[in-house]
This record gives structure tokens, C-alpha cells and sequence, in this order.
């Protein structure tokens, strides 16, 4: 779709976010990209890490402490990596939904300024159409 020049994309106020946050303080901007590739890829690893840790747990033979103590483990891992990348995930979506409604302001803004303008507009023509009317 064109953009217009009155309307801003909600990814042109993320970009910038990012680029602004990019300037201020690269080290966080870095750990920012890292956490998010990691989110992204690793999280489907770890995943499949636990199914295979948790597959082989049914069948061992093994006294039940241990494979009570490894499913323990297993399920930490879980909460060590999945809640942060779940909360991540969250604030991206977040921080797209506030950029929408950002834009979404602005746009209004704009329509109602426009409205404005036209409805002023129209009111003088019809002043000037009823001084006509009376010559």
C-alpha cells in the first residue's frame, strides 16, 4: 500500500525507538538483538531438548528420585528460558499495538484538522453565496 505523507507506519515509530535506543546506549541495544534471536531460534532448541530429556525419563529404569530430580530439572529449564522469551514477546507485541495506536492519533489528528479546515471553508463560501443572493 502508498503511504502518505500525513500518515505514518507504526514500523517507522518502532524503527526510530530502536534507532534513538541504538545511539543511547549501544551495549543495551546489542543485548536487546542477542535476546531477541535468542527468543526467536533457541527457545524451539530448548523445547526439543526437553521432550527428548522427558521421552527417555518414561522408559528408563531407573529408581523413581531420579527421574523425579530430572523432571524437576527439565521443568526449570522450561521456566529459566520459555517465561522470559514469553514476557519478550509480550513487550514486542505491546510495543507494536502502542505504535499503531500512536499512529492511529495521528491520523484522527489530522482528519479532524482537515475537517476543520473544510467546514470553515464551506462557511465562507455560503457567507459569500448569501451576499450574493442579496445583490
Amino acid at each position: 500500500m502508498k503511504s502518505h505523507e500525513h500518515v505514518r507506519h507504526p514500523r517507522e515509530i518502532l524503527r526510530a525507538k530502536r534507532l534513538k535506543r541504538k545511539r543511547q546506549n549501544p551495549a543495551l541495544y546489542l543485548n536487546d538483538v542477542i535476546l531477541e534471536w535468542i527468543t526467536d531460534h533457541v527457545l524451539a532448541s530448548i523445547a526439543l531438548f526437553d521432550i527428548a530429556l522427558i521421552v527417555p525419563l518414561l522408559v528408563l529404569p531407573a529408581p523413581s528420585s531420579v527421574k523425579i530430580t530430572l523432571g524437576v530439572i527439565s521443568g526449570s529449564w522450561i521456566q529459566w528460558w520459555a517465561l522470559p522469551a514469553l514476557q519478550r514477546s509480550q513487550n514486542r507485541t505491546q510495543a507494536q499495538n502502542d505504535a499503531k495506536a500512536e499512529v492511529d492519533h495521528e491520523t484522527l489528528t489530522y482528519l479532524a484538522t482537515l475537517q476543520d479546515e473544510q467546514m470553515t471553508e464551506l462557511h465562507g463560501i455560503k457567507q459569500i453565496l448569501e451576499t450574493l443572493k442579496k445583490k
